[in-house]
C-alpha cells in the first residue's frame, strides 16, 4: 500500500471521527483509537522520544487530531524498515469497528 492510499485511510478515518455524533463517542471508542494510536507510534522509528514517554489518552474532540499526529510523525521518521501496510490496517479496522 503506498502513502497516498494511506493518506485517504488516514483522511477517511479523521473525517468519520470529526463528523461523529458526540452521543456515539463512548468510552470504548475512544479506547480504540488510544491503541490504534499506540500501535502506530510503536512502528515509528527514529525518534527521540524517551523511553517513558506515555502517549497521552485525549478526549472525543481530539480523536481524529491524535491519529493524525502519530501517522504523520510516522511518516517523516520512517526508514526503509517502514510498514505503511501495517498502518494502513489499523486505521482501516478502526473505522470499520466504530458505530
Amino acid at each position: 500500500m503506498g502513502r497516498e492510499q494511506l493518506e485517504r485511510e488516514l483522511e477517511r478515518l479523521a473525517n468519520r471521527l470529526e463528523t461523529m455524533p458526540a452521543s456515539r463517542i463512548h468510552e470504548d471508542v475512544i479506547d480504540r483509537v488510544h491503541a490504534t494510536a499506540g500501535q502506530i507510534v510503536a512502528l515509528t522509528q527514529g525518534t527521540d522520544r524517551p523511553a517513558t514517554a506515555v502517549l497521552p489518552r485525549v478526549e472525543s474532540s481530539a480523536l481524529a487530531a491524535q491519529l493524525t499526529v502519530v501517522v504523520r510523525d510516522y511518516w517523516e521518521t520512517t526508514t526503509a524498515a517502514s510498514d505503511d501496510a501495517a498502518v494502513a490496517q489499523y486505521l482501516i479496522d478502526l473505522r470499520r469497528s466504530l458505530p
